[in-house]
C-alpha cells in the first residue's frame, strides 16, 4: 500500500488524470455504447413491427369485419385468408398467424377454437396499441413454434371496423428475426464506432489541455522551488546579519557603560579635584582680602563669595553627573537585585516611597539586559520624580516565556518626549534605542492617572565572548 501511494505521489498531475479519465470514459463509453445499442434495438423492433402490423391488418381485415357483429369467421373468408398468406410476400417472413377474438379464444390459426389466458400483450392490443417484441416462444399455445424456432418477433395488433376506432379482433402474428438482427448488428456496430470515436477524440482533447496546463503548473512550481530557496538563503543571512548587529548591539552596550566608567572617574579625579582644590585655594585668599582697604575689601569679598558659590555649583553638578553615568558592579546580582539596586539608588536620591512588585523573574539574566533594565528603571524613575513630584511611583516586573517585562508608572499629570530628553539623562528616546538595541520594545501610555511606561527586553540575548 506504501509503495503504491508513493507511485501516485510521483505520477505528475497530466498522467493521474489520464488514467482515471480513461477508466472514467471507459466505463462511460460501455454503458453509453450499451444504451444507445439498446434503444437501436429497441427502435428497430418496434419500427418493424409497425410496419409489418399494418401491413398485415391492410391485408385481413377486409376479410374480418363480420367479427364485428358474430364471434366466428365464415369458411369461406377462413380460405381466402389461408390462400392470401401463402401467396403474399409478407407469408415467406409470417411464420404463424393467429387471430384473437374478445374473450381470449383464438378464431384463425393453429389454434382455433381454443381458448388462453389473455396476457398483458392481448390485452394492450385490445385498447388500439400495437405491442412487439422478440420473443422466446416459452408461452404454452407457442409449443409447436418452439421446436422450429428459437426465437421469433411476436407482435400483436388491434384489426379495426373499417371507418372506425372500433377494435374488433386482435391479430397475434410471429415473423422471423434473421433479417431483423443482422439489422440491430450492424446498425450497434455503427453505434459502437461513434462512440468510441467521440470518447477517443474526447480523451485526447482533454489530456492535451490537461498536459499543458499539468506541464505549465511544473513549470512553476520548479520556478517558486527556486524562490524559496533563494529566499531561504536570504533569511538564512538575514538572521545571521542580524543575530551579529544584536551581539554587537550588546557588546556596544557593555562598551558603552565601560566607557561611562572612565568618564566618571575622570570627573571625580579631574575637574572635580581641581575645583576642590580651586575652592582650598579662595578660603587662602580670604586674609589677602580682609587686608585690603575698606572700600577695596567690600568689592572684594563679593567677587569672591560669588566665585566661591560658582566653584562650588560646578563641583557639585560634575559629582552628580559622575554619579549617574557611573553603572555599579551587576556582574554577580540577580536580576531581581539588579531593579531593586536600581530603585533603592533612586529612593535615596530622591527621598521618596517606589512599591515595587517580581513577579517570576530568573535568577540570572544576561549582562546587556541587567544593564538595560537598570538604566531605564532609573530613568523611568527620574522622570516620574521630576514631571509626576514623585507621586505613585511603581515598578512591576514578570518574566514570561523568554522574555522580561518591565512596567514603570506614576499618578503625575504626565509629560513630552522633548522636555524629558535633557542633559545628563537618557530620555524616552535614549529608553527606547537601549530596549531596542537589545531585540526588545519601549512603549509609554499616558492616561488620566499618569504615565506608564512598558519594555520588553528579551532573555536570550547572547553575549558576546
Amino acid at each position: 500500500m506504501t509503495t503504491s501511494r508513493s507511485r501516485r505521489r510521483s505520477l505528475s498531475l497530466a498522467s493521474q488524470y489520464d488514467l482515471a479519465s480513461l477508466a472514467v470514459l471507459l466505463v462511460t463509453m460501455l454503458v453509453l455504447g450499451w444504451w444507445v445499442g439498446r434503444q437501436i434495438e429497441v427502435g428497430v423492433v418496434h419500427q418493424t413491427a409497425a410496419a409489418s402490423a399494418l401491413y398485415v391488418e391492410n391485408f385481413v381485415v377486409a376479410q374480418l369485419q363480420e367479427l364485428g357483429s358474430r364471434r366466428a369467421i365464415d369458411a369461406s373468408h377462413v380460405r381466402t385468408l389461408e390462400r392470401m398468406l401463402a401467396q403474399a410476400p409478407l407469408g415467406r417472413e409470417v411464420v404463424s398467424i393467429k387471430i384473437w377474438g374478445p374473450d381470449g379464444r383464438v378464431v384463425f390459426g393453429s389454434d382455433a377454437g381454443k381458448a388462453f389466458e389473455i396476457k398483458d400483450e392481448l390485452r394492450r392490443a385490445w385498447s388500439g396499441e400495437v405491442v412487439s417484441h422478440v420473443s422466446d416462444l416459452r408461452d404454452s399455445e407457442n409449443a409447436d413454434l418452439k421446436a422450429r424456432w428459437g426465437r421469433l418477433l411476436e407482435t400483436y395488433t388491434p384489426l379495426r371496423v373499417e371507418g372506425s376506432d372500433r377494435v374488433i379482433a386482435v391479430a397475434e402474428f410471429y415473423r422471423t428475426v434473421s433479417d431483423l438482427e443482422r439489422d440491430v448488428r450492424a446498425a450497434q456496430a455503427r453505434s459502437w464506432a461513434v462512440v468510441t470515436a467521440v470518447m477517443l477524440a474526447t480523451y485526447l482533447l482533454l489530456s492535451g489541455l490537461v498536459r499543458r496546463g499539468s506541464d505549465t503548473i511544473a513549470r512553476q512550481q520548479r520556478e517558486l522551488g527556486a524562490q524559496v530557496e533563494k529566499l531561504g538563503a536570504l533569511l538564512s543571512q538575514n538572521a545571521a546579519l542580524s543575530a551579529r548587529v544584536r551581539r554587537a548591539a550588546t557588546r556596544v552596550t557593555e562598551l558603552n557603560e565601560h566607557v561611562l566608567g572612565r568618564v566618571s572617574a575622570e570627573l571625580h579625579d579631574g575637574p572635580a579635584q581641581d575645583l576642590g582644590y580651586a575652592l582650598l585655594r579662595l578660603d587662602a585668599l580670604s586674609s589677602h582680602v580682609s587686608a585690603l582697604p575698606p572700600e577695596r575689601r567690600a568689592v572684594a569679598e563679593v567677587d569672591l563669595a560669588r566665585i566661591e558659590a560658582s566653584l562650588a555649583s560646578a563641583m557639585r553638578e560634575i559629582r552628580e553627573l559622575a554619579a549617574d553615568v557611573r553603572l555599579p558592579d551587576l556582574h554577580g546580582l540577580m536580576l531581581a537585585e539588579v531593579l531593586e539596586r536600581a530603585v533603592r539608588d533612586h529612593a535615596r536620591r530622591t527621598d521618596t516611597a517606589v512599591e515595587t512588585t517580581w513577579d517570576s523573574l530568573p535568577i540570572g539574566a544576561p549582562l546587556p539586559v541587567k544593564i538595560t533594565a537598570f538604566r531605564i528603571v532609573r530613568e523611568a524613575l527620574t522622570n516620574a520624580f521630576k514631571h509626576a513630584g514623585a507621586r505613585g511611583q511603581k515598578v512591576e516586573a514578570q518574566a514570561r516565556g523568554a522574555d522580561l517585562f518591565l512596567a514603570v508608572s506614576d499618578e503625575g499629570g504626565g509629560f513630552d518626549e522633548a522636555s524629558a530628553d535633557k542633559a545628563g539623562h537618557f530620555g524616552l528616546a535614549g529608553m527606547r534605542e537601549r530596549a531596542e538595541a537589545i531585540g526588545g520594545s519601549f512603549e509609554v501610555e499616558r492616561t488620566t492617572r499618569g504615565t506608564r511606561v512598558k519594555v520588553r527586553l528579551p532573555l536570550g540575548v547572547v553575549e558576546d565572548a
